[in-house]
């Protein structure tokens, strides 16, 4: 873990941690356990639930789908936490995320009917769970690379309490 000043203001910091770890479902655990540790400092707790599931998600879909039939490699989350910001990149090397996933409409994602218990959706929620989790959301697959970036706007005062808008 690392920190740096933020951009032009000397009391606010910039904190920086790094994961590294095997694509494998065991490791999402941990890595979901420290990242919340490191954001007690600073991050507001809506905003770090929101960032912890959407992180989770991103991780076991990674797992589940990015490595299916492959030998999986690494899985490697950055985090960038400012006072007012989270980002965190998830980068791997597994099957890039299909394009029609990507396209797909994100404004209704959850349509079900909560009536019929057996006909609920167990796949294809995924990015639009990550989609609400963050304020904003990128992915591009460069040779080989897959890279989800994702960030998450909050307000503090000082003492890194959340603020009411």
């Amino acid at each position: 873990m690392t920190t740096t000043p933020d951009s032009g203001q000397p009391s606010a910091m910039t904190r920086r941690i790094e994961f590294n770890v095997p694509a494998r479902l065991e490791e999402v655990r941990p890595i979901a356990e420290s990242l919340r540790a490191f954001m007690a400092d600073g991050v507001p707790q809506e905003a770090q639930d929101a960032i912890e599931l959407g992180i989770v998600e991103a991780m076991t879909n990674v797992v589940a789908h990015g490595y299916t039939g492959m030998h999986p490699a690494a899985l490697e989350l950055r985090f960038e936490q400012s006072s007012n910001a989270a980002i965190a990149e998830l980068l791997d090397t597994g099957k890039p995320i299909p394009r029609e996933n990507l396209e797909r409409d994100s404004s209704v994602p959850f349509e079900f009917d909560p009536d019929n218990v057996a006909a609920l959706p167990e796949h294809g929620m995924g990015l639009a769970l990550i989609r609400l989790s963050f304020d904003a959301v990128q992915y591009q697959s460069v040779d080989g690379v897959n890279r989800l970036t994702m960030a998450k706007r909050f307000e503090t005062d000082k003492l890194g309490e959340e603020v009411d808008p």
